[in-house]
């Protein structure tokens, strides 16, 4: 090759005849072996059930139902969590010996990631909604399907119905254990509440018993007590200042007797000062002054010292008159006035305290109440609306029972399906030969890069530097003609009877695998590895398997409705 002036279209004619049929038979292989790849490759069928949300009959103004429509996404989300449990998927890979061949190779927990890789749920778009993009968490979803593949068609579609119905079971049962929790909760709610109330109720009989007279509805009839005390006080001490000021007048009539009277009002003796001092300390009295005030304790001894004087001046007794006797009786009915007086003074100042004290405790009681009657106050108006909730959910649990409310249906049964979903051959084909051309091409490239030979008197002429006087063709003779047509006549049988070789292999191997096509397949009763490891001993057979794939509706106790 001219590596000065680059490769020419006619070198790359030479090279290509030249590794032509590397590249061919890279091709070739590389055809071949995708044709056996695919060929021994198991089918897996896939089969689809597809369910349908119906929404309440009853209009949601009227009953509310218990389990929101936005909570639609994540109720699916949890109840397929739930069926593909692995005590769910267990007991199905039980019924329907669904991967018998895989006992002895993997645990159980392997098993079941397994089936749990090969079921997908997915809501089912319309033409519009697929157009436009809409997300999954963004529409309102009313139709799912689920799917799931195996390599035998009749397990696939009954191991799809089986979940599906499970997905309807499921559903019943959360909608029951829903409307059941509500009712529990609530009930118990109203037990707390009726309990709390009456507790409340208990205290606030208790306060007001313990506070009779300090209540918030007895402080007018306090405050009007109190004036009335306060004023009946006044006027008892009035009435006692007159008793005493009686008193003692006419005790100063029966000392200076009936007709020394009038001089002794103008003589300054001790008895004229003694009847001053006790006027002074009735008026003192009259004037709400008490014992301990100053003037009043004054005017009392000062009482006491002209009491003692005047007593001392007298040695003997003398005979009253009549005079002095009147006044003598007369003092008496006083004194009996003054006693009478303070009893019921100190009668209405005891009352007057302690209505004063009620007044004083009934703001405690007041706010100790109000906080009672608050926590009544809310209690009831909690009460209230439980006791409404109660009603409501009520309605909407027999609104289950009657299966008006929301519930799942099968819309299409799963059935087996005619042709398998994977693996897809020609795609296989497709990428096995373009891989093929290509490491055809570069092994081919690399073959002509490493050759060292020379195949033109340009290419010579370029890596020696001299000119080439003179190239012979090469001579081909009759017989190298006919060993040419001979090796190319091997060269075509060997790669047919490769070919066929492969073919046929193929064809096994794929019978071996798949069992036999087309109607063979169906002559021979699918006969095939899969079918009979389903009909095994303890296993779903495909005759048991096909009524419930392809049943149109769900078995009776499969639809939604409630308890």
């Amino acid at each position: 090759m001219d590596s000065e002036q680059g490769i020419q279209l006619d070198d790359l004619k030479r090279i290509l005849e030249r590794r032509g049929r590397l590249v061919l038979g890279v091709f070739a292989a590389a055809l071949l072996l995708s044709t056996f790849v695919a060929a021994i490759l198991p089918n897996r069928y896939e089969s689809r059930a597809t369910l349908l949300i119906e929404p309440q009959t009853i209009s949601p103004t009227l009953v509310e139902p218990n389990l929101a429509k936005t909570e639609l996404n994540k109720r699916l989300h949890l109840i397929s969590m739930q069926i593909l449990s692995r005590g769910r998927l267990s007991k199905v890979i039980d019924e329907f010996d669904v991967y018998p061949e895989l006992e002895d190779e993997m645990t159980r927990e392997e098993i079941i990631e397994k089936m749990r890789s090969e079921i997908s749920v997915a809501p089912v778009l319309s033409d519009l909604e697929a157009r436009v993009g809409i997300r999954t968490a963004d529409m309102d979803i009313n139709t799912f399907s689920l799917t799931y593949r195996h390599r035998n068609r009749d397990i696939a579609a009954a191991v799809a119905n089986r979940l599906a119905n499970d997905f309807v079971e499921e559903h019943i049962k959360e909608r029951a254990e829903m409307s059941g929790d509500t009712s529990e909760f609530i009930e118990a709610e109203l037990q707390r509440l009726s309990a709390r109330i009456a507790e409340i109720e208990g205290k606030i009989s208790t306060v007001k018993s313990l506070n009779v007279g300090r209540l918030p509805e007895d402080l007018p009839s306090n405050q009007s007590l109190h004036d009335r005390l306060s004023q009946n006080i006044r006027d008892t001490q009035r009435e006692l200042a007159i008793a005493q000021s009686d008193e003692a007048f006419y005790r100063q009539q029966i000392l200076v007797g009936g007709a020394d009277f009038l001089k002794w009002q103008n003589d300054d003796t001790p008895e004229k000062r003694l009847e001053q001092m006790r006027l002074a300390l009735n008026e003192a009295q009259s004037r709400g002054l008490t014992e301990k005030h100053p003037d009043v304790i004054k005017y009392r001894q000062e009482i006491a010292q002209l009491e003692a004087t005047i007593k001392d001046s007298r040695a003997e007794d003398k005979p009253l008159s009549m005079a002095q006797e009147n006044a003598k009786a007369e003092m008496q009915r006083a004194g009996l006035r003054a006693a009478s007086a303070q009893q019921e003074l100190d009668r209405l100042q005891a009352q007057v305290k302690d209505v004063e004290g009620r007044l004083a405790e009934t703001p405690k009681v007041a706010e100790q109440l109000s906080a009672y009657e608050r926590e009544y106050q809310h209690l009831f108006e909690s009460y209230q609306q439980y006791s409404g909730k109660r009603l409501e959910a009520g309605v909407a649990a027999d609104m289950e029972r009657r299966q008006k409310g929301e519930k799942f249906r099968v819309l299409e049964a799963a059935v087996p399906s005619p042709e398998p979903a994977s693996p897809n051959r020609p795609v296989i084909l497709v990428i096995g030969g373009v891989l093929g051309l290509l490491a055809g091409a570069g092994l081919g490239l690399l073959a002509e890069i490493t050759d060292l030979s020379f195949h033109d008197t340009r290419s010579l002429q370029t890596r020696l530097g001299i000119p080439v006087l003179a190239a012979v063709p090469p001579v081909v003779l009759e017989s190298d003609r006919l060993f040419a047509r001979a090796r190319r006549v091997r060269e075509a049988l060997g790669a047919a009877v490769v070919a066929s070789v492969v073919l046929v292999a193929s064809l096994a191997g794929n019978w071996i695998v798949n069992g036999p096509p087309g109607p063979l397949a169906r002559l021979l009763g699918n006969r095939s590895p899969a079918a009979a490891s389903a009909a095994a001993p303890g296993a779903a057979s495909p005759n048991r398997a096909a009524p419930a794939a392809a049943a149109p509706e769900p078995a009776p106790a499969a639809d939604d409705g409630g308890e």
